[in-house]
């Protein structure tokens, strides 16, 4: 009777246990699929890639812009934002470089002001930019501004900046980096090589190494900088939006195939 007992009592103890451990498996899989759909989830924007380095990813006012845009071709407004990074204008432009962390910075800034809720209505805005590749892709993906619906104006006076104007209430304003902040040498150094390649007589590979590595820390400078403190942002009061147009050699390209 004792043995029978006892033998009962060991029966439900190794129950006990393979329940216990069935949970215990149980827990750890819901865990592990937990994390596994978080990571699925990471903001893009996080995660480095050989076009996106991780000083782009880490750089303290490196931050998406929320968008609202309509929900199809014939459609009404989309009930959701979508948020574009400085990952995905990079994947856009082709590269990443000095110009289009410039004018990221340069619009972001302005949007803040234009829709200070925080979503930035896609459809209700016009911008003046120069002809320049950085320039133009960079307006056009955060703003939805184009020259065939002419929202986007091309004109060179403007230089290295925006104006940006919200055409339902007129607000308008230009943005341009601060005096002296971007490097005379960079300047220097970029003229010698587009004046090279005009004139034939042969880009240095060295140069441009030179010139990436300068546009470089440049852009985790400013990526690092508070903008107030690197931007000169102005208001224009009663701006009338001139569209123009006009065509030019895309310069991003024209050392393509310089040896390394």
């Amino acid at each position: 009777m004792r043995e029978s007992f006892i033998s009962q009592r060991i029966s439900l103890v190794y129950k006990y246990r393979e329940t216990r451990m069935k949970r215990i498996r149980l827990l750890l899989l819901i865990i592990l699929l937990s994390v596994l759909i978080s990571s699925c989830n990471i903001n893009r924007n996080s995660i480095s890639e050989w076009y996106y380095p991780d000083w782009a990813v880490n750089a303290r006012y490196n931050q998406s812009i929320k968008v609202m845009d309509t929900e199809s071709a014939l459609g009404r407004y989309a009930l959701k934002t979508k948020e574009i990074t400085l990952k995905d204008l990079a994947l856009i432009h082709g590269h990443l470089c000095d110009g289009l962390v410039i004018s990221y910075i340069q619009i972001k800034a302005v949007l803040e002001k234009l829709f200070p809720d925080g979503i930035v209505d896609r459809t209700d805005l016009r911008a003046v930019s120069k002809n320049g590749p950085c320039w133009v892709d960079a307006i056009s993906t955060l703003t939805g501004t184009r020259t065939n619906f002419g929202t986007l104006s091309i004109q060179p006076e403007i230089g290295d900046g925006f104006i940006i104007q919200r055409i339902s209430t007129g607000e308008s304003y230009s943005v341009h980096l601060k005096n002296g902040l971007f490097p005379k040498e960079l300047t220097e150094l970029e003229n010698k090589i587009r004046k090279a390649g005009a004139e034939k007589t042969g880009v240095n590979p060295e140069d441009i190494d030179k010139v990436e590595k300068m546009a470089n820390n440049l852009s985790r400078k400013l990526l690092n900088s508070m903008p107030e403190e690197i931007l000169d942002i102005k208001k224009i009061d009663k701006y009338k939006f001139e569209f123009k147009f006009e065509t030019a050699k895309r310069g991003d390209i024209i050392n393509k195939d310089v040896s390394r």
